[in-house]
C-alpha cells in the first residue's frame, strides 16, 4: 500500500484523546461513557493526553464534564531500575508491540468506524449545525433539533426526534439511508433532502436531488430492495406494495396528521424559499402574520402576543435573518403599521398602530 503513513505512539494517543475531546463536547452517549472509561484507563498516557487537550479546549465545561467521569491525578515519575541490555530490550519489545497495536488499530477503527457507528447530535434554539458521517454523508441540522444516527453493516437509520435536517446522502447501494420521523420513514434513492418535523403526525419533505421514498417506520428497505427501488416510479408494483410514496428532486410531500397530502411540484424560488434557514434566512412571500411569528419563533426563545384579531391575518413578505427580532419589528411597524412593546426579555406584544 503506497499510501501508508507511520505515527508515534505518542501521535496515535494525542490523535484519539483529541477525538474523545470533540466527542464529549458534543455530548456522549451511554456506549460512548463506556468506551470512554475502558481507553481512558488502559494506560496513564491516555488519561494525561485527555486532561492536556481538555485544558486547552475553548470551552471549560469540557475539563468539568471529563473530570466528573473519573479523578484523575498525574503519575509521579518512577526513577529508572532497568540495567542497559534490559532497558534496551524492553524498549525494543515495546517498539514491536506500537507498531502492531497502530496498525491494527488504525485500520480496524476506521472499518468499524464505517460499518458501525452510533451517535446523537444537536442543536440548541437558534442554533445551526453541519456534521459529516463516517460514510461522508453531510448533515446540516437546523434550530432546535435532536437527530439519533445508527448505522449497521446493511442498514444506515437515522431518527429525526425534533426539528429539521438536510441530508446529503453518500451513495452506498449495500446499506440504504433512512431517516425516521414522527410516524414515516425516508429512504434515500441516492438523493438530497430535507425533513422537517413540526410533529409526529406533521412532517414536511423537500427533494432537491435524486428521490425518496416515504413509507411507515416498519418498512424495512434492504440493499436487493433498494437496488430494486431505485429506478421504480411511484405508480409502480414494488412501490404501490409498500404503500409508499415517491417523491422526486423538485418535489415537497407534506404529511398532515399521518396522511401524506399530493405531492406539489416547486418553482426554484418556493425551493429557495423552503430551504432559506440554510443561509441562516427566512423569506416569507404573502404567508399570514400568524405563520411567520410561528416560523420566527423556531429561532428565538421571544414570545409574541397579538393584541387584535386582525394581526395574524395580515400578510407578510420580506427576507429576514434567522433571530434578528428587531429587524423583523421594525420591518412591522415601518410597512404594517405593527407596533411592538416589550413586556420582558422574551415577550412582546404586538398592537395594530392607531389611524390618526
Amino acid at each position: 500500500m503506497s499510501n501508508v503513513h507511520l505515527f508515534s505512539s505518542k501521535d496515535m494517543i494525542q490523535e484519539q484523546a483529541s477525538q474523545w475531546i470533540s466527542a464529549i463536547d458534543r455530548g456522549l452517549s451511554k456506549d460512548e461513557v463506556s468506551q470512554l472509561h475502558l481507553w481512558a484507563h488502559q494506560s496513564a498516557a491516555h488519561q494525561e493526553a485527555l486532561f492536556e487537550l481538555a485544558t486547552l479546549w475553548d470551552e471549560m465545561s469540557v475539563l468539568n464534564e471529563l473530570s466528573s467521569l473519573f479523578p484523575y491525578k498525574a503519575p509521579q515519575k518512577q526513577p529508572a531500575v532497568f540495567g542497559m541490555a534490559t532497558a534496551a530490550s524492553f524498549l525494543v519489545a515495546m517498539l514491536l508491540g506500537s507498531i502492531m497495536l497502530i496498525y491494527s488499530s488504525y485500520w480496524q477503527s476506521e472499518e468499524n468506524d464505517y460499518a458501525k457507528f452510533s451517535k446523537i447530535y444537536r442543536t440548541k434554539v437558534g442554533e445551526q449545525a453541519e456534521f459529516v458521517l463516517p460514510d461522508s454523508t453531510i448533515v446540516q441540522l437546523n434550530t432546535n433539533t435532536k437527530l439519533e444516527v445508527a448505522y449497521s453493516g446493511d442498514r444506515r437509520q437515522l431518527i429525526l426526534s425534533r426539528g429539521e435536517g438536510r441530508f446529503n446522502v453518500a451513495k452506498d447501494p449495500s446499506r440504504p439511508f433512512t431517516v425516521i420521523a414522527g410516524d414515516k420513514s425516508f429512504t434515500a434513492l441516492g438523493t438530497v433532502f430535507n425533513v422537517q418535523r413540526n410533529t409526529a403526525s406533521d412532517l414536511e419533505l423537500v427533494v432537491t436531488e435524486g428521490k425518496v421514498m416515504i413509507a411507515d417506520p416498519s418498512t424495512q428497505v434492504d440493499a436487493s430492495d433498494f437496488n430494486r427501488l431505485k429506478d421504480a416510479s411511484d405508480n409502480s408494483a414494488d412501490i404501490k406494495a409498500l404503500s409508499a410514496n415517491v417523491v422526486v428532486s423538485g418535489e415537497k410531500a407534506l404529511i398532515k396528521q399521518s396522511k401524506t397530502e399530493p405531492i406539489q411540484q416547486l418553482s426554484v424560488d418556493d425551493v429557495q424559499r423552503d430551504l432559506a434557514w440554510q443561509q441562516e434566512m427566512l423569506i416569507f412571500n404573502g404567508e399570514s402574520l400568524g405563520e411567520a411569528l410561528q416560523e420566527v419563533s423556531r429561532y428565538t426563545a421571544t414570545r409574541f402576543e397579538l393584541n387584535d384579531p386582525e394581526l395574524a391575518s395580515l400578510k407578510v413578505a420580506g427576507v429576514f435573518k434567522t433571530g434578528d427580532i428587531k429587524g423583523l419589528l421594525d420591518s412591522l411597524q415601518a410597512n404594517l403599521g405593527v407596533e411592538h412593546q416589550r413586556l420582558g426579555e422574551h415577550r412582546v406584544s404586538l398592537t395594530i398602530a392607531a389611524k390618526g
